[in-house]
């Protein structure tokens, strides 16, 4: 596998603004922001799907993301900070923080389900953790 475009920051081949770095992780501002302060919290390992982490890495994403969405609510006065996990774009896990600044906005138009759809959804859940 190639390195990523994260994996060549990690590895400073590229530039970027680094915001917070550890062992496991590493902040950088993205560079396609939605709204002011959007940020990428990302593995240094260069896997694509986070449920392919092992426990320490998976839990060392979640402990830089809660830290760094804290650092967010302050520094951009939100009501709260929204996660999103990606990995398609560009396959390496990332944690994509979206400092919220008012309750009424919502990232991605919403549709309501029917009851039969959410019981299809609930019920195939279901079926696969067993």
């Amino acid at each position: 596998m190639s390195d990523t475009i994260f994996t060549k920051i990690i590895k400073r081949e590229i530039p970027a603004e680094i915001i917070y770095e550890d062992e496991h992780t590493i902040v950088i501002p993205d560079k396609f922001p939605s709204m002011e302060g959007q940020v990428l919290v990302i593995t240094k390992k260069q896997v694509p799907y986070i449920f392919d982490l092992d426990d320490n890495e998976y839990a060392a994403l979640m402990q830089t993301t809660k830290r760094v969405a804290k650092a967010l609510d302050v520094a951009f006065q939100t009501v709260r900070t929204a996660v999103i996990v990606e990995g398609f774009e560009v396959p390496h896990v990332h944690v994509r923080l979206y400092p919220c600044p008012s309750e009424t906005m919502t990232l991605l138009p919403r549709n309501e389900a029917s009851n039969d759809e959410l019981k299809a959804v609930a019920d195939k859940i279901k079926n696969a953790l067993h």
